[in-house]
């Protein structure tokens, strides 16, 4: 077999195992037809594209036909399955596919026991939460932590502070040796009390009996209420002793909280910590949102010349800015023929006479490498003009879209530097049975036909939409941590 069969082969097989793998992550069913329309309407539609999933419960049942604004809103029309029935409650939220993936409208159809909804009604949807608002939440915990340091910093933080905390600590110590004063000073007439109650109780020795009979019958209540009493002095008391031990701490500049009041460098590293945070979380934004910016779509088909019998491969990535008609292609193709190298071999030859005489050959190479293209488009209505590298020489192309860009036309036309021979050109037709799959087939280097060059060739190909390489990408991030 030769190196070009080889290639062929080896393309073929990645093209039916990446066909396989599209067929499950796209869900496709051939035939699939759309059988109704309904209308949602939400506050904010914004990263929400036509052409968009729609989705219920992760299941592709249907796409966004049409975004349009009614009455300061944006009413979705999505394309329905004939087999998707609406209840009742149902409603609609807009969600994204993995971390970095397109957003889909997620479709609740209701209860299937509750009346289905009548034809033309409208569902309300809600919004997804956006990688914009997760910002703006991150922004504003950093302020409120900035804050909350200042404060403590301004409250707490040097000589003022550790004033403050002082005079707290001299207030409590006056505070106890003005109720011992208290006490030591009123203790005569604490003294005259009790002997009056001591008379009192002689003059009433009636009233102690009825009094002692009473304590008693509640002998165990009024236990407990000593027990509870004593264990509320015992808490007490080791609530104090920890205060105590705790501004001890403080003031000395132990533990974290000595160290943020009275240390400033701490308190330093720590606005600089903030500081690092808040410029990691801008520049993962601003990362994201640049990425958010380009649509991706990547393709891969195998053609079959149908004249020499000789396959060629192909892997394209189309970039394009989103809402801008221009857009960056890059494809690698294998060559079937190897690459063409021109050379001249100069013989000089030297006779016993002492005549020389020069010899002219022209040699033709062939090497086996892949062909690069990279061109720059711009699309304009149905039409798409296209210029750059095409297979490892200069050239340029036209292409003509029409049905929603299902079926294309195009022809190209390039390396015109060939001895012997015009230019390649090449006529293109291809057809998408759905978004990923699509047929192709055409003529090739038709202005060749003399030379035998020419070549009538089929094939087929699959393609991945920027969405469902966002999906992978966030499905393979997710799956690293």
């Amino acid at each position: 077999m030769s190196t070009a069969a080889k290639v062929g082969a080896f393309f073929l097989l990645a093209l039916a195992l990446t066909g396989i793998l599209i067929w499950n992550i796209e869900d496709l069913k051939l035939g699939r037809k759309l059988g109704k329309t309904v209308s949602m309407q939400f506050d904010d539609v914004a990263g929400l594209k036509e052409k968009a999933d729609v989705r219920v419960a992760g299941v592709l049942v249907g796409r966004v036909a049409r975004i349009r604004l009614v009455g300061g809103r944006a009413v979705v029309d999505v394309e329905l399955e004939k087999d998707v029935d609406l209840h009742q409650g149902a409603s609609a939220d807009i969600a994204t596919l993995g971390m970095l993936g397109e957003n889909y409208i997620e479709l609740i159809p209701g209860s299937p026991s509750a009346p289905k909804l009548p034809d033309g009604t409208i569902l309300k949807g809600r919004e997804g939460v956006s990688l914009d608002s997760v910002s703006r939440l991150a922004r504003d915990i950093e302020v409120d932590l900035r804050d909350v340091t200042g404060n403590l910093t301004k409250s707490l933080g040097g000589q003022r502070g550790q004033e403050r905390i002082e005079a707290v600590v001299d207030n409590m110590v006056k505070l106890s040796q003005s109720l011992r004063q208290l006490i030591d000073t009123n203790r005569a007439g604490i003294d005259a009390t009790t002997n009056n109650f001591r008379e009192f109780s002689s003059n009433m020795t009636t009233l102690v009996e009825r009094i002692d009979r009473l304590v008693a019958a509640n002998q165990g209540n009024v236990t407990d209420t000593v027990t509870n009493a004593k264990e509320l002095s015992a808490k007490l008391q080791a609530t104090v002793d920890n205060m105590n031990a705790i501004t001890a701490k403080i003031n000395s500049g132990q533990g974290s909280v000595g160290q943020l009041v009275t240390n400033d460098q701490t308190t330093k590293n720590l606005n600089d910590a903030l500081v690092a945070v808040k410029e990691g979380v801008n520049s993962v934004t601003g990362a994201l949102t640049e990425v958010k910016k380009l649509n991706f779509d990547l393709g891969i088909r195998e053609e079959y010349l149908t004249g020499p019998g000789k396959g060629k491969g192909y892997l394209t990535l189309d970039i394009q800015p989103v809402g801008k008609p221009r857009f960056y292609r890059f494809e690698l193709s294998s060559q079937p023929f190897g690459k063409r190298t021109e050379s001249t071999n100069i013989t000089t030859t030297t006779y016993p006479d002492g005549h020389t005489e020069i010899t002219r050959e022209d040699v033709t190479t062939y090497r086996q490498i892949p062909a690069v293209s990279a061109e720059v488009g711009y699309r304009l209505g149905h039409w798409v003009g296209r210029a750059g590298l095409i297979e490892s020489t200069g050239g340029a192309g036209i292409d003509y879209l029409t049905l929603k860009d299902r079926l294309r036309f195009s022809a190209e036309m390039f390396d015109f530097g060939r001895e012997n021979y015009n230019p390649h050109g090449k006529l293109t037709a291809r057809y998408y049975f759905s978004p990923s799959v699509f047929i192709t087939g055409g003529w090739d280097d038709f202005l060749n036909t003399k030379s035998n060059s020419d070549s009538v060739f089929v094939g087929a190909g699959v393609r991945w939409g920027d969405d469902a390489i966002k999906y992978l990408a966030g499905t393979a991030a997710s799956a690293t941590h």
